[in-house]
This record gives C-alpha cells, structure tokens and sequence, in this order.
C-alpha cells in the first residue's frame, strides 16, 4: 500500500474530528490570592471593554487547562493536547497582525511568528523555520487560540445577545480583575456558561473558564500566570546558518474534507437558518447563532462511511432516521454527526457546540432533501 493512501485513509478516518477542532470552541482551579480584588465593574461595560481590547498590547505566561475527553488521533496530536492537557505559553503581542507565541515543553518551545508579511513557526528541537505562504480561511484550532484574550474575545464576539452578569472581582496574575458571567439563551447549546475576568481599566482579559451544560467544573480554562501590559518588540525569527528552512501553503481544509462543493446546502436545518455560507470551505455552512452554532459539510459517501466507522469505535450511536441514518457521538460539549441518506454518493457531516438531538432534527431535514440538493 502506497504512503499517499494511508494518509488518505486516515484523513478520511478523521475527517470528523477535524470538523469539530476547527469549530471552536480544566478541571483545577487556582486560588486566588488573599488580597481583596475590590469590586467587579458592571457586566455590560466590561463586556464592551474586552470586544474593543485588540489593539491592548501586552505580554506574559498563561496557561490553559483543557479536560476534554478527545481521542488520540493519527498527525493531530497537538490538537487534541490543547483541549485535554495543560498548555503553557510565553506570548509577546504588539498588535493584531504583529505578535509571537511560544508553547513551552519538556524538550524547548515551539513558536508562532504573526507578521504583516506573513507567519513563521521555529521550532527549536528540531531546529527548524517554516514559512507560511498564503492564508487559510479555515484552519485548525492553536495553542495562540487559547491565550485569554483571544479566546474571550471570539466569545463574546460569537454571542453578542446572550446576557451577561456581574461576577465577583479576583485576583489575576496580580491584577484586581472584574468578572463576568455569560449564559446562553439557546437550550439547544451545550455550553453551560462562559466565564471572564478581565483588567478594568484596559479591558484585557486574564482569564476565562468555560462550563458545559449540567457540569460544575470548567472543560476549560486559560489564565494567565503573569503578564505586563507594555509593547514588545517582535520581528521575523533569524535562524543559525545551520537551521533548516522550509516554506508551505496553508492547507485545504476543503480538499482534507473532500468537501462536495457542487452540492447546494438548504437554507435552514434543525428551525436554524444558514448564519454563514462562506466558510472557507466550499459545500459547507453554519447555521444557527451565538454558541448554539453547528457546521454542515457535503461529504462523498465512502469519506462519511469511514468517518462513521471512527465515530462508531469512539462509542457513538447510529439512530435510524426516517430515511437513512445519522451515527452520533457526543464528547462533552461537543456534538457530532455523520448523516447518510439512502442511496446516491452524498452524505454529510455536522458538528458543533449543540446537542445531539438538534443535529439529528438536522439529519432529518437533510435527508429528505430534493435530489437535485444531495
């Protein structure tokens, strides 16, 4: 067997946990010092002060706890590391295009260079850079992804409507930060809560804790440890004379998906319109809003049948639908479905923040879909 099919094999093997790593979306807890934070700022204010903290530069140590309970998969190791272990990472950050992240390991770091130019990751054990050319308009989830500002900002951002109260105020990194707590008004959501703390005078946020629905302990949490609020100096990396160099394209997450871009998906699954239809990857859509928001994909039958066989060894169930079948797999908060009509080459795969039944009821919808759509 040829090296090109076994990957192949394995990109299809995974392709539905790759739908669910793109989407974005710990168990300790740290004690908070003994010092009095003072009192929280009102909910709404600080929501408004961390949407507009992106130009705030700042620079430090954080670390993010995931407790997901995701599989080990084949080349995306790193992936699922970052919602089921601890991350540790140095960040420097100038601005939105200028800043450098680097994930600290037993065996040295790995950074992430964000430039005007372009990107660069260096790796230090192996002692290699690599350039990346081009953009990725959909791409997997990274350690950067989860500092806190990035990741309280994306959702907060994702739900603008769901109200947000006041928290007791606590010490971060030294901080006296405000809190605040956001609750989504969509029951068909599995994020029970999403929590924030944030410096009151600049806006940045210092931490986030994020709660599944009807779970009392976080499935994720990212703080940081220390952190100074002052610009830094980020350049291009510049290698010995004896470091490797290579330069590649971002990847095609369509082509990785063997997304059926011809198929045209409905306007509405599940009561849940369409929110976005450009995805970056072609026969794919969003539908729904806030955090209760899930993907659609058109797959070709033999990719979703070897998705639904992973899914399967996993522990989903397959649920008969009133055509076909729908294989489900739930890993808190994560839900996951591979949707096979009768017949035809067409299947699809759905994945998001919701549950499992909402992406049955869109299982439903999809199969009784006109040919001319599957």
């Amino acid at each position: 067997m040829s090296l090109s099919v076994v990957r192949g094999a394995r990109r299809r093997r995974w392709a539905v946990v790759v739908v669910v790593a793109v989407l974005l979306v710990a168990v300790p807890l740290v004690v908070s010092a003994l010092r009095p934070a003072g009192h929280s700022l009102d909910a709404a204010r600080l929501r408004d002060l961390v949407l507009a903290s992106e130009s705030v530069p700042y620079q430090g140590y954080a670390q993010s706890t995931g407790s997901l309970a995701l599989p080990q998969l084949p080349d995306l190791a790193d992936v699922s590391a970052l919602f089921s272990t601890t991350t540790t990472t140095h960040a420097w950050y100038a601005a939105p295009d200028r800043y450098r992240v680097a994930v600290l390991t037993t065996g040295g770091e790995r950074d992430l260079y964000r430039l005007p130019e372009g990107e660069y990751t260096w790796d230090y054990g192996a002692d290699q850079l690599t350039e990346l050319q081009g953009e990725a308009p959909v791409r997997l989830p990274r350690a950067a992804d989860l500092l806190p500002p990035e990741l309280a900002r994306r959702i907060l951002r994702t739900a603008p409507r769901d109200a947000v109260t006041t928290l007791p105020a606590r010490r971060v990194a030294g901080i006296a930060a405000s809190g605040l707590r956001l609750v989504p008004a969509d029951s068909g959501t599995t994020i029970g809560q999403v929590d924030v703390w944030a410096d009151p005078g600049s806006g940045l946020p210092l931490r986030v804790e994020v709660t599944a629905r009807g779970q009392r302990a976080p499935i994720l949490v990212s703080e940081f440890q220390q952190v100074g609020q002052t610009a830094p100096v980020v350049t291009a990396p510049v290698p010995a004379p004896s470091s490797g160099f290579t330069v590649t394209t971002a990847p095609d997450l369509s082509r990785a998906l063997n997304a059926l871009g011809q198929v045209r998906l409905p306007g509405t699954l599940a009561g849940r319109r369409a929110s976005q239809t450009n995805v970056g990857i072609q026969g794919a859509a969003l539908y729904g809003e806030g955090l209760a928001t899930f993907a659609a994909v058109a797959i070709p039958r033999n990719v979703a049948d070897s998705a639904a066989d992973a899914a399967a060894k996993a522990g989903a169930a397959t649920v008969p639908l009133t055509f076909g079948d729908a294989v489900l797999l739930s890993i808190a908060p994560l839900s996951l479905a591979v949707v096979r009509p009768p017949g035809g080459r067409r299947a699809f795969l759905l994945a998001g923040l919701v549950t499992p039944a909402v992406l049955q009821a869109a299982g439903e919808d999809l199969t009784h879909l006109p040919r001319s759509f599957r």
